[in-house]
């Protein structure tokens, strides 16, 4: 009786194995990068805001009635002077300059364009501490815990793209004594809607915070 013949793996099924590994891998990594990437902004973003929210308790304790004396006396820079006051309670880093930031534009989550009278567009940037940026807008003097006074939004990758409301910028409602994300209103099948690749990302900021993925 023939002993049974041992069949061993030739050069040409070695390389299709290698082949199919390499090409396995390569679809792969995209995602794992990808993966990552938002897994550090999500973190990011929640480090920032636990931070800020942390601020703001004792910004309504120490500074909030300078504010009211400034909206009192209306200055013509009225937006610039809340911006200096709040400066401390939102990291910024006041030894970078901003000038580099006049280029700096952004949108919303669909791309679109962000309109001149929309609550959400500004021109008053600076740098976080960590190297954020943040965009600030004073919304009104007359403002209470039910209406906010101003909003700020946190670029994580600063001035590297996608420069996109939900993507890499989340934004919170500054009132007289507290801060909320963008979107802490709503319940969160409302927030799986509302941060839809389609919708204008505001939402994204409450979604990421309740543990909600891209």
């Amino acid at each position: 009786m023939k002993p049974e013949k041992k069949h061993a793996f030739n050069m040409v099924e070695i390389s299709i194995v290698m082949l199919l590994i390499v090409i396995t891998v390569l679809v792969c990594i995209p995602g794992i990068v990808n993966s990552t990437k938002e897994a550090k902004i999500i973190s990011g973003w929640k480090r920032v805001f636990t931070e800020i929210d942390s601020n703001f308790e004792l910004f309504s304790i120490n500074d909030y009635e300078n504010v009211e004396k400034i909206c009192k006396t209306n200055p013509d820079n009225l937006e610039e002077e809340v911006f200096k006051i709040l400066g401390p309670y939102l990291n910024i880093d006041y030894t970078q300059k901003t000038n580099a930031l006049k280029s700096y534009r952004y949108k919303f989550l669909n791309g679109a364009q962000i309109p001149k009278n929309s609550r959400y567009n500004t021109r008053l940037f600076a740098y976080q501490e960590n190297g954020s940026l943040l965009a600030f807008k004073l919304l009104s003097c007359n403002c209470n815990n039910d209406s906010p006074c101003a909003i700020a939004l946190i670029d994580l990758n600063g001035k590297k793209k996608p420069n996109r409301i939900g993507k890499d910028i989340f934004g919170i409602n500054i009132y007289k004594q507290k801060v909320e994300a963008f979107g802490a209103e709503f319940t969160n099948t409302e927030l799986i809607e509302e941060c839809k690749l389609n919708k204008n990302g505001t939402a994204c900021s409450e979604y990421y915070l309740r543990g909600g993925k891209f």
